[in-house]
């Protein structure tokens, strides 16, 4: 059995490696409530001075992990989303991601299982362009289309990286709840490097952000105060092995379990 295969080890589901993709990638960053955002951070995180939310769509064209083995495991194009906040851990600036939303079977199994980001099954994430204008949607698996995010753009840029620089190291949480079903086995902050590069075809822009209720999703808690930038380019993005950083006691909870429609009817 080769090193770093994923669980269940008689049929893993993928292997533990890097990731290199290309993407079609749209964020919009906006200003919200500073005491809200406050409250969801997991201190040691806290918040800058600048309280930023960050919506990210993009379209995943051929992620590839590679392995310590020297082989590369492909996935097709998939489409994934997310909401993170701007933060920082002592001096260092980076993001918490509050939630991310990903089409298809299994493509978020390692940054979810490996890295704590918080990956779940959407309904549907759209990207759509239409001339001058990019509509990105996250479709939760209560068909609940929580988050519309509607740019434009103004000023064409063909080396525009469409990734804010604040997202260069994601602060995740992972957590393995206990199999007795009191607390966690592992419960630590996790540094992940999100690195950029081959920037294309890009353009600054404006944007309206619409955010629905949902009690599994509150995004809509992080109101948009203001739109700060609206950016949309072709991208190559490097995520690298995470670094164990502290252990978290005290984990802000908002959003609550809801099946809705979508449960389950067998047991």
């Amino acid at each position: 059995m080769p090193d770093l295969v994923a669980m269940p080890p008689f049929a893993p589901l993928f292997g533990v490696g890097t990731e290199s993709v290309q993407l079609r990638w749209l964020t919009v960053e906006y200003r919200t409530d500073p005491t809200v955002l406050a409250g969801l951070l997991p201190a040691p995180l806290a918040p800058t001075a600048e309280p930023l939310v960050g919506i990210w769509v993009a379209e995943f064209l051929g992620a590839g992990f590679h392995l310590p083995d020297g082989s590369v495991e492909q996935r097709p194009p998939y489409l994934q989303a997310g909401i993170s906040v701007r933060c920082r851990r002592h001096d260092e600036v980076g993001a918490y991601p509050l939630t991310f939303f990903i089409e298809g079977l299994n493509h978020g199994t390692l940054g979810r299982e490996i890295f704590g980001l918080p990956k779940k099954q959407a309904r549907r994430v759209t990207l759509t362009e239409a001339g001058p204008a990019v509509t990105g949607r996250i479709v939760t698996a209560n068909d609940i289309e929580i988050v519309t995010v509607r740019a434009l753009a103004t000023e064409p840029k063909a080396t525009i990286d469409p990734i804010p620089q604040w997202f260069g190291q994601h602060f995740a949480l992972k957590l393995i709840p206990s199999a007795e079903g009191t607390g966690y086995d592992i419960s630590r902050l996790v540094r992940i490097p999100f690195r950029t590069s081959q920037p294309t075809g890009g353009w600054d822009g404006t944007a309206e952000v619409t955010l629905r209720p949902s009690t599994a999703d509150p995004i809509h808690l992080l109101p948009c105060l203001e739109v700060v930038s609206a950016r949309y380019a072709g991208i190559r993005l490097d995520i690298g092995f995470g670094t164990y950083l502290d252990h978290v006691d005290h984990i802000p909870v908002t959003g609550t379990p809801d099946w809705g429609s979508a449960a389950p009817t067998g047991r």
